[in-house]
């Protein structure tokens, strides 16, 4: 809700710059950049919004995870584990997953301190739960 309310106030902050801009007849300003800083506003409240909706969501079938660009859904026989510094060498924690390659989970952010690691804990509960390795 924040987030909304943030984007909508950071869309309508660049409205009304760039039509005061152009009222008080400042001279290197014209209609063109009217435009172009609405445009601008829309991109960076959209951004605002995507940040917001960043997310790791469980369920018995695996794990979403909506990262600020790309969503994925993993498979619990996809996740080996998940490493997170405790000191804060990284950001998030990743998934290690069964191709070889890491996956970051940015809604567990390492600025967010004991809740971070809580969340991480629950996230390395549940993959112990759910993943099930059957040997070749």
């Amino acid at each position: 809700m924040i987030s909304i309310v943030g984007s909508v106030a950071l869309f309508i902050g660049f409205a009304i710059l760039s039509v005061a801009l152009l009222v008080v007849d400042w001279e290197p300003w014209t209609p063109l950049d009217v435009i172009w800083m609405n445009v601008l506003g829309v991109i960076f409240a959209a951004a605002l919004l995507r940040v917001a909706d960043i997310q790791a969501r469980p369920s018995r079938a695996g794990l979403v995870v909506k990262n600020m660009v790309r969503t994925r859904t993993f498979a619990w026989g996809q996740i080996l584990g998940v490493a997170f510094s405790p000191e804060g060498d990284d950001p998030w924690p990743t998934l290690d997953l069964t191709d070889g390659t890491t996956y970051a989970v940015m809604a567990i952010q390492h600025a967010d301190g004991p809740k971070a690691h809580e969340e991480c804990r629950r996230l390395r509960m549940l993959i112990a739960e759910w993943t099930h390795f059957k040997e070749e």
